[in-house]
């Protein structure tokens, strides 16, 4: 069962592909409503509440650990609310390490069938809508930089994706 309030860790980009990515999304969002949501990859989560510790912990986690790059795979959907129409994201090795050491911090559900993606819209479409866009939307030939690592809030309820803490990586 799916939690639709709780706590969870994104990873964010750099400005340069921030930007390019909001682009993409944007070009997504004009054909496929979606309420609206900073553009991230989830890491982990969900976590019914944090403690001081955790936070902590993490902070001097993200301030040793280095940048991640994010392999893109392809653009993909499903039928999934909250994984409409998606970046398909290589779950690589540095991005397995990552969990794996954030897991160690603060358990979660480790081998949750993990399957890491950017989200570029949220709801529910028609398939053939998603269809028509994929030959629509440029290719992404190089992979995509993760810098910072947030803490948000969530209530899927409002559509509430708040972040809370942001801490840079190395």
């Amino acid at each position: 069962m799916r939690i639709s309030k709780g706590y969870w860790v994104w990873g964010l980009f750099p400005s340069g592909e921030t930007k390019i990515l909001n682009e993409i999304k944007a070009k997504v969002q004009s054909k496929l409503k979606s309420p609206f949501f900073e553009t991230h990859i989830t890491l982990t989560g969900p976590y019914s509440n944090i403690s001081e510790t955790f936070l902590s912990k993490l902070k001097t986690f993200v301030e040793t650990s280095s940048e991640v790059m994010l392999y893109v795979d392809k653009y993909d959907f499903n039928q999934e609310m909250f994984k409409s129409f998606y970046i398909s994201i290589k779950n690589s090795r540095h991005l397995k390490e990552l969990r794996k050491n954030i897991y160690e911090l603060n358990k979660f559900d480790l081998e949750n069938n993990y399957s890491p993606h950017i989200s570029l819209c949220y709801g529910n479409h028609k398939i053939k809508e998603k269809k028509i866009l994929l030959s629509k939307l440029p290719k992404i030939n190089k992979p995509i930089k993760m810098s910072k690592i947030v803490l948000v809030e969530v209530d899927e309820d409002i559509n509430l994706w708040k972040i809370l803490e942001s801490f840079e990586l190395n």
